[in-house]
This record gives structure tokens, sequence and C-alpha cells, in this order.
């Protein structure tokens, strides 16, 4: 998730400020200068989007009091997920004379890749995973579209998770026909591609669909 996914500017000021340091509301109305109301809205809003926690600070008498930190995701917000680094790196590669050494690194990249994202991807049943996939991405502000042909799956990659790479080949598309395959349980067909000039990336289920991978 970039932090062009918080475009209120007074949420993305009070997320660089936890992540110096989780901070009770107190806290945050003396580092931000704005009412105790304005900062429990700016919480609620954050919170719900998985980007701020909170955890009891201390016992005693009276209100329990909270502290409120970055989460996983909302630490990810920093900067542009290095999208120039990942530009650079790919270049990099690219420019690897020998086919198969630079087929070598390209393979164990996105492997490395794949194992991160499927560790991310949780659910006992296909719609619980596809669920969670749609989520995944979009944390990531790429949304997805899933429609159903003849009782099986259709998913579409509505933007480019990696636009920035105009040059890339479908190694790309590789990574999610692979995720989407782990997620639904059977083997997934690439049928349109951004690539190739169309609209969207479509990937459909060419199996049964049914079991989910342990």
């Amino acid at each position: 998730m970039s932090m062009s996914q918080t475009n209120n500017e007074g949420d993305q000021q009070l997320i660089e400020s936890l992540r110096r340091a989780p901070m009770t509301i107190h806290q945050l109305e003396d580092e931000l200068g704005v009412t105790a109301n304005a900062i429990r809205q700016r919480l609620v809003r954050l919170m719900a989007s998985g980007l701020v926690s909170r955890e009891k600070s201390s016992e005693g008498l009276g209100r329990p009091k909270h502290r409120y930190l970055l989460t996983d995701a909302g630490h990810r917000t920093a900067g542009d997920n290095f999208g120039d680094l990942a530009k650079a790196l790919w270049q990099e590669i690219q420019s690897i004379d020998d086919p198969k050494i630079r087929q070598s690194v390209m393979s164990g990249a996105v492997q490395r890749l794949l194992d991160s994202y499927e560790t991310q991807v949780s659910g006992e049943t296909v719609d619980q995973r596809i669920a969670s996939v749609s989520k995944f991405f979009a944390d990531r502000n790429i949304p997805i579209a899933v429609e159903q042909s003849n009782d099986l799956p259709v998913i579409k990659v509505l933007e480019c998770p990696y636009p920035d790479l105009e040059d890339a080949d479908h190694q790309f598309c590789e990574i999610e026909k692979r995720l989407f395959a782990k997620v639904i349980g059977g083997p997934v067909q690439l049928c349109q591609c951004r690539k190739d000039g169309d609209g969207c990336c479509t990937f459909q289920s060419v199996g049964s669909g049914q079991a989910v991978p342990k």
C-alpha cells in the first residue's frame, strides 16, 4: 500500500507521527495541535483501513487508556513502495547478457515474491481465499473484480501492479497466475493481458476450482 491510498492530509500527518512511536490521543493532540475529537475521527478511519491498531497503555482506576500504533500495513505506507528501486533492479536484471543467468535470477525473484504473497492470503474455502486476495490487492491500491463463468471464478486485475515496468514481459503476469491458482485450487489461464493491448489482465479457472490446497 502506498501513501496515495491515504488521501486525507490529516491522516497522513497522524501516520507520520505514529511512525516515530506509539502514542495516546493526548500525545497526538500535543503533536498535531488539533482537538481530541479530530484525532478520534482520524483514528477511526485509519483503524477501519487496517493501518492503525490500539492497545492498553496502562492499568489503574478510571477509564482505561490506550495508545495507538501502526500495523504492518501502516508501516508499508512509507514512500511509494520503493517503485524506483524496483524499476532499477528490473533494468539491471534485463542487462544480464547470459539468458540462462538472466532467467535464473528472474525466476528466483518471482518465487520469492510469490512466497511473500501466499503468506498473506488466508481462508478455508475458495470464496474466503478470493476475498482475502482481493483485500491483499486492495491494500496495495490495485483494484480487482471477481466474476463467475460456468460456476468458475474469473479474476480481472483492473490496474497493473507494475505500471512503471513498461517493458516487463509476461513473467509478472505469471506471479498473479500462480497466486490465483493457489487461491482457487486448480489451474488458471491468462485470457487477456494489458501488455497485449487488452483493457485488463483476466485470469480464468480451467479446473474444477473446488479444492483448496493445503
